[in-house]
């Protein structure tokens, strides 16, 4: 397939968009480590390309890594989401439809990655789309761009990793569509994107996936995607990439403003502290939990522009982030209202070194631990996020949240834009 006038991600590229992805995800999209880990394993340059550059005549697939950061750990789940794309890419050919694209379901360390690992380890001239359907990431599938457009996410594929003679898990099986020593499922029924997510997660527990597993899904025609500018958020993987450029040099706050700024993000540094604490509670499959941050807003040589102080410039005693996976509320103590409501993002990065995070990393919630120095950024989402429909989703994460955590409940929740409750703060 002939690839017009692509922008070539270098590796370094590629460190920085696993930054950046990170800092714009909103606390998703997976740990920075496993990301960097995946990342040690690719050694060429891949593809970027923007949605007026697609071969009308291709399929754009839509990976997705699941499971246990734990079992990566551990050394698995990284030839899994290889074996999804497989899987589907081999049952496409057979119905005479061809794969000439990635597109990344999230922004996220891991998952804004992912496509780039795929097109690297496959080898057959993919290449990655600059483009999302989300702009940060979310708790579910259902809380995309792509599902509120209603596009068909089936057929999809569930994979394993690959077994080999080592492995001590139930013996190989051969996948059916590719061949290769590795389970699968493939899933043709019209499922919605929950049932897909429900079906996938199950599929992974089984004992043959070792909780990790690759999802590859939502085929989608280069054609329509040329035309979907309303049911993605475009060029979110380029501003990546120029966002973590400027985390890696470990600038301070007011040139990481700056930054922020010539992409075009409307961004608040709202305090800066210690997390002292995390209250975490898993329910349904998800991490429900609180970060309690202790001490003070930004000095005045080391601010952003709009870093808020408070009315009289004082110190802040805490600022809590609450989070389903994904940050969703940011609660200032001091004013008791919130600074920040998703689909909005709460972004966290490092002050001072802690432990194997350097300073001026960004964090996921899977990074962070207590002791940790830390920046609290709010960040607007893409526009095309603030959608009723998308919105009236996320509210049902927050009220989840404000049920489990009771502090919550006296207060009016419901989605305020970043502006609206920082113009006055």
């Amino acid at each position: 397939m002939k690839q017009v006038d692509a922008t070539l991600l270098t590796i370094e590229d590629l460190k920085a968009l696993v930054y950046g992805a990170c800092f714009c995800a909103s606390g998703g999209g997976g740990p920075i480590s496993m990301a960097l880990t995946f990342l040690q394993k690719m050694q060429q340059p891949v593809p970027l390309v923007s949605l007026e550059q697609l071969d009308h005549s291709q399929l754009a697939l839509v990976p997705a890594d699941m499971g246990s950061p734990d079992a990566a750990l551990k050394g698995l789940g990284y030839t899994a989401p290889v074996n999804a794309c497989k899987t589907l890419r081999a049952y496409l050919q057979q119905q005479h439809q061809s794969v000439g694209y990635l597109m990344p379901i999230e922004i996220g360390a891991v998952n804004s990655l992912i496509p780039f690992y795929l097109a690297e380890q496959l080898g057959s001239g993919l290449a990655v789309i600059d483009a999302d359907p989300s702009g940060r990431s979310v708790p579910q599938l259902n809380e995309t761009l792509l599902d509120l457009s209603q596009q068909a996410i089936c057929p999809a594929a569930v994979a394993s990793d690959t077994h080999t003679s080592s492995d001590n898990s139930t013996p190989p099986a051969l996948c059916r569509y590719s061949g290769e020593p590795y389970h699968s499922e493939l899933i043709t029924e019209p499922l919605s994107a929950t049932e897909l997510e429900d079906k996938a997660r199950q599929i992974v527990s089984g004992p043959e996936y070792q909780q990790v597993g690759g999802l590859s899904c939502y085929p989608l025609s280069a054609e329509w995607l040329a035309t979907a500018q309303s049911s993605l958020v475009t060029g979110s993987l380029h501003k990546a990439v120029k966002i973590g450029h400027q985390l890696l040099k470990n600038t301070d706050a007011s040139q990481l403003s700056a930054a922020l700024s010539a992409n075009q993000i409307e961004h608040y540094l709202l305090f800066r502290g210690t997390l002292t604490d995390i209250q975490n509670h898993t329910v349904g499959g998800f991490d429900l939990g609180k970060l309690v941050f202790e001490g003070a807003a930004p000095a005045d040589g080391d601010k952003a522009n709009n870093v808020d102080q408070g009315s009289s410039g004082t110190a802040k005693p805490a600022f809590w982030v609450y989070y389903k996976n994904e940050s969703l509320i940011a609660w200032d103590v001091q004013q008791q209202q919130p600074r920040v409501l998703a689909p909005d993002c709460i972004n966290l990065r490092l002050v001072e070194t802690h432990g194997d995070k350097t300073a001026g990393s960004p964090l996921s919630t899977a990074d962070i631990a207590t002791g940790q120095l830390c920046e609290i950024w709010g960040t607007a989402c893409a526009p095309a996020m603030r959608n009723s429909q998308l919105v009236a989703r996320v509210q049902q994460d927050i009220a989840q949240l404000s049920s489990q955590f009771p502090e919550l409940q006296s207060y009016d929740l419901g989605y305020r834009t970043l502006s609206d409750l920082n113009a006055t703060s």
